[in-house]
C-alpha cells in the first residue's frame, strides 16, 4: 500500500500535523481578506507589520506565501514612500504608533459617546478584531449558521449578511487521501447528452422578460438556501464582458456571473463553467468561501441552473483551491476542461480536481454526469482560485 499523501490547494505534506497546520493557515487567510482590502498600501502595511510582529502568525508553506504576497505589495504599492531599509524600518514605527493613537482614541470613543472615529482608527480596530477572530477559531469555537436565502432573483447585487456564517469548523476536515473515480468507458456518453439546434429550443416562459432585456442572459443560478441566486450572462464574442459590468452593460465593480465562452447552453457539454468574483460584501461569489467550512458544505448541496430552455438541479461534490496557472508551465488548469469525449479525458480532470480537494472524500463523478463547476478567485496564493464542483441529478 502506497504512502498516503496529505494535500490542499496544490501543496502536499508528509504529515498530518503539518496538514492540519495548513488548513488552519488557510481559514485565517480566509478571515483576512474577508476583512481588509490588502491592495490598499496602508493596510497592507499594517497586516504585513502584524504578521512580523507576530500578531498573526501562520504555520505552514501556505502562510509563508501568502505572508510573501502581502510584502509584495507593500513593495510594489508603496515603493514611492519604501525606497530603502530606513524607510521602511521608519514607516512600521509609523504604523505601531498609530495603533497605540487608535486604541487611545477607542477609549475616549467610550467615554465621550458620540466622538467620531475616522477611517484609520476603525480600520486598526478590524485588524485587530481579525487577530481576535483567528485566536477563537484556533480554539475551535463554533458558531451557527444563520444564513438564509434570498426570494428574489438579485439583479442589483444585494445580499443578506456576510459575517452571518463563521468558517470556524475546521475539525471536521480530514487529511486529503480519498482516490479519485475510476472512469472504465472508453466513450463518454450521458443521458443529458442533447442535439439541438439553437432555433428548436424554447425559452421558458418565466425567463422571457429577463431575455428580452439582455439577450446574452442565459439562465439564473440559485444556490439553495444561500444568498446566490443571480442571472447568468455568456457572451462568446467578449468571453470577460461581464467581469465589471452589470446585467444591464453598466460598469460594476462586483461584475455578474457569466459562463465560460466554450461551454454551450442549447447542448450542454461536459462541463459547464460559471465565473463570479469574490466579493468581500458576499455578493456574486464571495458566499463560496462558505463552502470551506466542513459542516457548511454538507448542509448546501443543491443548486439550480435554470437555462432558457430547462431547469436543471445539480448535488455538489466537491471543492477545491488551486492557481492560475500559465501558458509556459506544466500545472493542470481546471478550468481548461470544458468537454470529455473519452473515459481517459475524464479520469485526468477527476484525478487532477480530486489533488486539489479540501476534504478527504471521493468526488463522486461518473462517466454519465454533466458537471457544474463554480470558479471564483481566492487569496490562499498569489493569483489563488477556489471551485466548487457539482453533478447533474435532475
Amino acid at each position: 500500500m502506497g504512502k498516503k499523501r496529505f494535500i490542499i490547494g496544490g501543496f502536499e505534506f508528509e504529515t498530518r500535523y503539518e496538514y492540519r497546520a495548513a488548513q488552519e493557515d488557510v481559514k485565517k487567510i480566509e478571515c483576512i481578506n474577508e476583512e481588509l482590502d490588502i491592495q490598499d498600501p496602508e493596510v497592507a502595511l499594517r497586516l504585513y507589520n502584524d504578521i512580523r510582529d507576530g500578531i498573526i502568525t501562520f504555520s505552514s508553506p501556505i502562510g509563508a506565501q501568502y505572508t510573501e504576497h502581502v510584502a509584495d505589495i507593500v513593495a510594489n504599492k508603496s515603493a514611492g514612500l519604501l525606497d530603502d531599509r530606513e524607510i521602511i524600518e521608519e514607516a512600521a514605527t509609523k504604523a505601531k504608533s498609530s495603533r497605540r493613537l487608535g486604541l487611545m482614541f477607542v477609549t475616549i470613543a467610550v467615554v465621550l459617546v458620540g466622538v467620531f472615529v475616522t477611517v484609520e482608527v476603525r480600520d486598526i480596530l478590524e485588524t485587530r478584531r481579525i487577530a481576535k477572530q483567528i485566536a477563537q477559531r484556533q480554539e475551535q469555537i463554533s458558531s451557527q449558521d444563520t444564513n438564509n436565502s434570498q426570494n428574489k432573483v438579485n439583479i442589483n447585487n444585494k445580499n443578506d449578511d456576510i459575517d452571518s456564517v463563521e468558517n470556524s469548523n475546521s475539525d471536521n476536515l480530514d487529511e486529503n487521501g480519498a482516490k479519485s473515480s475510476d472512469i472504465t468507458e472508453d466513450l463518454i456518453e450521458s443521458p443529458w447528452d442533447t442535439d439541438y439546434a439553437k432555433d428548436d429550443r424554447d425559452v421558458l416562459p418565466e425567463l422571457q422578460d429577463l431575455y428580452q432585456q439582455n439577450g446574452d442572459f442565459v439562465g439564473i443560478l440559485n444556490v439553495v438556501d444561500t444568498d446566490i441566486n443571480y442571472p447568468v450572462m455568456q457572451s462568446p464574442s467578449e468571453p470577460e464582458y461581464y467581469l465589471r459590468r452589470d446585467f444591464y452593460g453598466a460598469d460594476s465593480t462586483a461584475g455578474t456571473l457569466f459562463v465560460d465562452y466554450r461551454c454551450d447552453i442549447v447542448n450542454p457539454t461536459t462541463n459547464t463553467i460559471i465565473y463570479g468574483h469574490n466579493m468581500r460584501s458576499g455578493t456574486m461569489f464571495g458566499g463560496l468561501k462558505r463552502y470551506l467550512d466542513y459542516d457548511y458544505y454538507q448542509s448546501h448541496k443543491t443548486i439550480i441552473f435554470k437555462t432558457l430552455y430547462e431547469e436543471q438541479e445539480y448535488e455538489i461534490v466537491g471543492v477545491g483551491l488551486s492557481a492560475v496557472g500559465y501558458d509556459d508551465d506544466d500545472s493542470y488548469k481546471y478550468y481548461n476542461f470544458i468537454n470529455a469525449v473519452t473515459g481517459s479525458e475524464l479520469q485526468e480532470f477527476l484525478d487532477n480536481i480530486q489533488s486539489l480537494s479540501v476534504y478527504d472524500e471521493t468526488i463522486d463523478i461518473a462517466a454519465t454526469d454533466k458537471i457544474l463547476t463554480l470558479s471564483t478567485c481566492n487569496s490562499y496564493t498569489e493569483d489563488g482560485r477556489m471551485f466548487v464542483v457539482a453533478k447533474r441529478v435532475k
